[in-house]
């Protein structure tokens, strides 16, 4: 008896689970195709309007417009210093990143309903709570730690008669790997150099759970170009009319057309990302609700995995058709043509999920 309910709220879990993942996957499928809409007619809008000019320019005469500006940048403070080790470097950002050596379970669930958990040893930044594993027992980890990832920004970077904001500083990328021996380095007693990395580790070729690493990472940047809003004799973000805020920066001399550019490339992975994200959680949605069916196709004998694969394909094509219906109806407001031609696409698709389903059908024993 234990064991069929223990079944029985494995469906009613798979069933449930399905019906929020087919919910949340349709609305972020929702959000993105308007979100890529605003920014489509945001980078359409700074296209029109962004005024090249030249990093020595007079900043009143530019205040309030959208400009695109690039050049040499001089970090006039002096070395940025992690004080806990020391370590310096004239950079506009440094960072310290610091790991821990912890467990981290993983959990697997079968057709049945049942989970197994297992255990691995891995490097990770973030504390994990050990508490919460299925079993504890052997898994501890630890709760505090003794040194903390932090990032330390230059208070003044000029780009010509401009300073760049505080925003736009901790924009720019931590992607250069310092040395910390020739950095000014400083030992504490509780931690060793080893390669590239102070640590805890008494070996950190054979770790033990609640050893530390830590490296440190600089921006490297010399020059920078950016499109933002000049204010006073700096910058801030330019609001569009779609309500979207643009403060683009990046490292090197890089012309306006090349930077607009990049931005529509960026914003064209995050479409396709968030696209990709929502339909796949429709998919594992439908996937969950038609996990009573599987169970029992996978009962008749012979022709039970054939049944199991036209479920299996008739529901992709559903899950197929949802998202595409989804993706036109949020974009026949702004692109018709677009959307009608899914619309149609979606039509055949349904018409087609149909067909297999009426095959399927007829090939069931009577």
């Amino acid at each position: 008896m234990a064991n069929s309910n223990s079944k029985n709220g494995g469906i009613i879990g798979s069933i449930v689970g399905g019906l929020i993942m087919i919910v949340v996957g349709t609305g972020l499928l929702w959000w993105n195709e308007g979100n890529n809409v605003r920014n489509i007619k945001t980078t359409n809008e700074v296209e029109a309007n962004v005024v090249d000019i030249v990093s020595n320019s007079d900043p009143s005469q530019y205040e309030g417009k959208l400009v695109s500006v690039s050049g040499r940048i001089i970090v006039e403070d002096e070395k940025l210093t992690d004080d806990v080790f020391q370590v310096n470097v004239h950079t506009a950002a440094l960072k310290r990143v610091v790991e821990i050596y912890q467990w981290e379970e993983d959990s697997d669930t079968d057709d049945d309903g049942d989970t197994t958990y297992s255990y691995k040893k891995v490097w990770s930044q973030r504390l994990i709570d050990s508490s919460d594993f299925h079993r504890t027992s052997g898994h501890e980890n630890p709760s505090t730690v003794p040194y903390q990832s932090t990032v330390y920004y230059a208070e003044t970077v000029k780009l010509g008669n401009f300073h760049l904001s505080s925003q736009q500083i901790e924009n720019m990328a931590t992607d250069t790997a310092l040395e910390p021996k020739s950095a000014g380095l400083t030992l504490p007693e509780d931690c060793t150099l080893s390669g590239s990395y102070v640590t805890t580790s008494k070996d950190l070729n054979t770790p033990q759970i609640g050893d530390v690493r830590i490296v440190w990472q600089y921006n490297n940047w010399k020059e920078v170009s950016l499109i933002a809003q000049p204010v006073g004799t700096t910058f801030t973000s330019y609001v569009s009319q779609q309500e979207k805020r643009v403060n683009y920066i990046t490292g090197g001399i890089h012309t306006t057309a090349e930077m607009i550019t990049d931005m529509r490339q960026q914003d064209k992975m995050m479409k396709w990302l968030f696209r990709g994200l929502g339909a796949f959680m429709i998919f594992v949605g439908y996937l969950s609700l038609i996990t009573p069916l599987t169970k029992i196709a996978s009962f008749i004998p012979l022709v039970g995995g054939v049944i199991n694969s036209a479920l299996i394909l008739v529901e992709f094509l559903i899950a197929l058709v949802h998202s595409l219906l989804i993706i036109s109806i949020a974009w026949i407001r702004f692109r018709p043509v677009l959307g009608i031609c899914l619309l149609v696409a979606c039509a055949g698709l349904g018409f087609l999920a149909t067909f297999l389903m009426k095959k399927r059908k007829a090939a069931l024993p009577a």
